[in-house]
């Protein structure tokens, strides 16, 4: 086991895809993270041997080295999962695959329950592009390319006038309403799959599109946007230059749960 806690680990959890996009999203972006406590868990055995220490990490994802292509994500019960049976499923697909545990320093929503999810990319010194999808959807969607539901392109020479009032201004994309319905299908599909009920799936996803909130936006633009015009020189100089900030909104601020790099998109 490989833990956050211990600052010697550092730079073996950093071997493994996802849990380095967790840990840099967290050095690099203090504050925004919803993580504060990881660990890589390379067996059943490692975790058994370690489960006094785990026991405060209950949100789990997969992952596997960085030597090899990142491995796919397996679905998971997102609160509370069986940690052993997940571990199962991980082998199945990756003898070299680790369970990733973490703790929230946020009560964690349903997937249904989310304002918007989104994919913060970033051209460093170029601009920055953001893809998002509303209400009752997640990162999910915009990660996969599944769906977007209303796109920004920012120059980076427009940074420092980026401001809650213009924000529209730098919109290129806005779904329509026959594209919205089609993306709802597939979302209202996935949150079935996931053994939600259908009554709350109907209730909580919306049948039209309202735009994202400008407190999502606002967010977004204080605590993103703005940093990354003080941390240019940092961010360049550790040689990161193509990278995306991923993840949804937990009540009403933006939590992206990784930052991932040009060597893995």
């Amino acid at each position: 086991m490989y833990y956050n806690e211990r600052k010697e680990d550092t730079k073996e959890i950093l071997k493994y895809h996802r849990a380095k996009d967790m840990i840099n999203i967290m050095k690099y972006f203090p504050g925004i993270s919803p993580v504060d406590k990881l660990a890589v868990v390379t067996s059943k055995e490692d975790y058994l041997k370690n489960k006094d220490i785990l026991e405060g990490l209950t949100s789990i994802r997969n992952g596997n080295p960085t030597k090899e292509l990142c491995m796919k994500s397996i679905p998971v019960k997102e609160i509370n999962p069986d940690i052993l049976e997940v571990m199962d499923e991980v082998k199945k697909e990756n003898e070299n695959g680790v369970v990733i545990l973490f703790h929230l320093t946020v009560n964690p929503s349903e997937r249904y329950e989310r304002y918007a999810g989104m994919s913060v990319g970033v051209s460093l010194g170029n601009k920055i592009y953001i893809d998002a999808v509303g209400k009752g959807f997640d990162g999910r969607e915009v990660l996969k390319g599944i769906s977007c539901h209303e796109r920004y392109s920012i120059p980076w020479s427009d940074i420092r006038r980026v401001s809650i009032g213009n924000f529209k201004d730098y919109r290129t994309y806005l779904t329509n309403d026959e594209e919205y319905k089609i993306s709802r299908d597939e979302r209202v599909k996935f949150l079935l799959n996931c053994g939600i009920d259908k009554e709350i799936v109907e209730s909580n996803v919306p049948k039209e599109y309202t735009e994202i909130p400008d407190f999502i936006w606002l967010d977004v633009i204080k605590n993103i946007i703005k940093v990354l015009e003080k941390e240019e020189d940092i961010l360049r100089y550790d040689g990161f230059l193509e990278f995306n900030l991923s993840g949804h909104t937990e009540g009403k601020r933006f939590r992206p749960w990784q930052m991932v790099d040009d060597k893995r998109m």
